[in-house]
């Protein structure tokens, strides 16, 4: 049995700072290739550094590449379909603006994210929020990031509907059934959506990234070289590589400067910003990654994000050239299924096979999703687990409630240390504000802390909980976020109803505020040269922008209901 009493709380060493006086977030550290240890010993990490170098690779399994990639495949999704629409909105140089400002954001909330997990030891973006907040904001913000990827999922599940059945019908030369072939694809989906760890889906993102990058290529060479004839020969409509006259017509309001409305702004940031949304699965990324350093982390944390602004850009750009003012809120509307007269044979087959890798994307990127919802409801269970198994509350098996003893009885991996499990044999919660008396939870981290509600000490992530491991709990909850999701996705007309009730506030509460809220408190907690005053400040400035940003956009969506 695990007794995580025993782990030892290293001293906070002032001499390694969080962030080094001459650099800032965004510029490079040394290379860390060669680096076999942690230079950051007062870091709480679950698994802990040392995983890295046991030579088992089942606690750390991640390289630097399968970490950037999981990270990229979480990024890019169903949101880049909308992109070329916000172009449109705002035309090229304010929506350029607003990408560069939500990578940038995004950057730094996902980087703080990581700095307060290491800071508290919490191993969830739920665990990060209780030590700043308190075991009911844990609660709250669990049930928050699981029904909105339950939102999200339903959404994929209407894309991937609305993109395989004219395809499989083009191909069958009849009619097909979108909710039937939708359950198919859920159906051949099941095996990646039972998987546990994003390190078990790496592959899905290797083929998501090359599938998504053939729709982009197919948008760029059609949008710049209809924008070349447009420029060179007018729209006379002579040249057929062009394709249809509508879409010639359409290049013609491409606007690089314009003076966007406000209702356009409003309408098309939170679009940009929503693209960028990935934060429910970084620190799944930071408890996987081999030699998990701070440079480390914030390497595939840049590279993933520069790598998915740039893509999106293009895709963003390149449907917004091809069909200028014609542009619809999802780009796979203005694609035809059928070849019309006078296309370009080689332009439609790059199209059609953009399709199928758009298809092929998202699907692919629905288990990223269903893992991420799976643990933030199975987190609710785990507090209330740990909330009842106290061991000097549960020294007797036979006290468990029935539901408890039911799980324990239908988990087909039960151990005899599982039947008797407690709260300490998993996590160790030091409240700062209790009277700590025992030597082993002493530290002077603790000390020098008290504007923190807790630190965590775990040996292994909460993933590898029991609540995590239960065979019932895991497939159980599996199959009943796919039934509702499709449930309603089957319900309902097109994605935008989705978007619409999902809303931008939230996006806003999960990307940027709460992140940089749990970074401030649990970073104020810190004294002495390892607390970078600097970039509290900086977090507090980006945190009353997305506070300002949530209310206008969510004022601006219930006026236009």
């Amino acid at each position: 049995m695990k007794n995580y009493n025993s782990i030892t709380i290293i001293h906070e060493d002032d001499s390694l700072p969080l962030f080094d006086d001459n650099t800032s977030l965004l510029s490079p550290l040394p290379n860390d290739k060669q680096v076999n240890y942690n230079p950051h010993p007062q870091d709480h990490l679950a698994p802990p550094f040392s995983a890295s170098q046991s030579g088992d690779d089942s606690n750390r399994p991640s390289s630097l590449l399968v970490g950037t990639f999981n990270l990229i495949a979480t990024i890019i999704g169903g949101g880049v379909l909308s992109l070329p629409i916000a172009f449109q909105k705002c035309g090229i140089f304010t929506t350029t603006l607003f990408m560069l400002t939500s990578a940038y954001m995004t950057y730094m909330s996902l980087i703080t994210l990581c700095y307060s997990s290491r800071r508290c030891g919490g191993s969830s973006y739920g665990e990060v929020v209780r030590s700043a907040f308190g075991e009911r904001m844990e609660e709250g913000v669990s049930w928050l990031l699981f029904i909105f990827l339950l939102f999200v999922i339903a959404a994929y599940m209407v894309l991937i509907r609305d993109i395989w059945t004219p395809l499989v019908g083009l191909a069958m030369g009849e009619e097909v059934d979108g909710d039937r072939m939708l359950m198919g694809i859920i159906v051949v989906l099941l095996p990646f959506l039972f998987q546990r760890s994003l390190h078990a889906l790496r592959w899905n993102c290797y083929i998501g990234f090359g599938s998504i990058l053939v729709l982009c290529v197919a948008l760029c060479r059609g949008g710049f070289q209809r924008y070349y004839y447009q420029e060179h020969y007018g729209d006379d409509g002579q040249h057929g590589d062009a394709g249809d006259e509508a879409t010639t017509a359409a290049t013609t309001d491409i606007e690089f400067f314009k003076v966007p409305t406000v209702q356009d702004v409003l309408f098309s940031f939170p679009i940009v910003m929503l693209a960028f949304l990935s934060h429910f699965n970084i620190l799944s990324i930071q408890n996987t990654l081999n030699r998990p350093t701070r440079q480390r982390m914030k390497n595939v944390t840049g590279m993933a994000i520069i790598a998915s602004c740039l893509l999106m850009y293009l895709f963003g750009l390149g449907g917004y050239m091809l069909y200028g003012s014609k542009t619809q809120g999802n780009v796979l509307l203005n694609i035809p299924i059928a070849k019309i007269p006078d296309e370009d044979m080689e332009e439609y087959w790059l199209f059609l096979l953009g399709r199928i890798g758009c298809g092929t994307t998202l699907m692919l990127a629905m288990p990223l999703l269903a893992l991420p919802c799976r643990d933030a409801l199975l987190e609710v269970v785990d507090v209330l687990f740990h909330r009842s198994h106290h061991r000097s509350d549960s020294s007797d098996a036979s006290n468990d409630t029935l539901f408890w003893k039911m799980l324990h009885k239908l988990n087909r991996n039960e151990s005899i240390d599982d039947a008797a499990i407690t709260t300490e044999d998993e996590v160790d919660e030091i409240v700062m504000d209790e009277d700590i008396t025992t030597p082993e939870r002493k530290s002077p981290l603790m000390s020098m802390s008290p504007g923190r509600n807790s630190i965590l000490i775990r040996k292994d992530a909460i993933q590898r909980d029991w609540v995590f491991r239960n065979s019932m709990m895991h497939y159980g909850s599996t199959l009943m976020i796919v039934v509702c999701c499709y449930i309603g996705a089957t319900k309902v007309e097109g994605v935008a109803e989705i978007w619409s009730l999902i809303g931008s506030s939230l996006a806003f509460l999960i990307a940027f505020i709460l992140p940089f809220g749990c970074f401030i408190v649990i970073e104020n907690g810190v004294e002495g040269s390892d607390r970078h005053d600097g970039w509290i400040k900086a977090a507090a400035a980006m945190l009353v922008l997305s506070i300002v940003g949530a209310v206008v956009c969510t004022w601006n969506r219930i006026a236009s209901m």
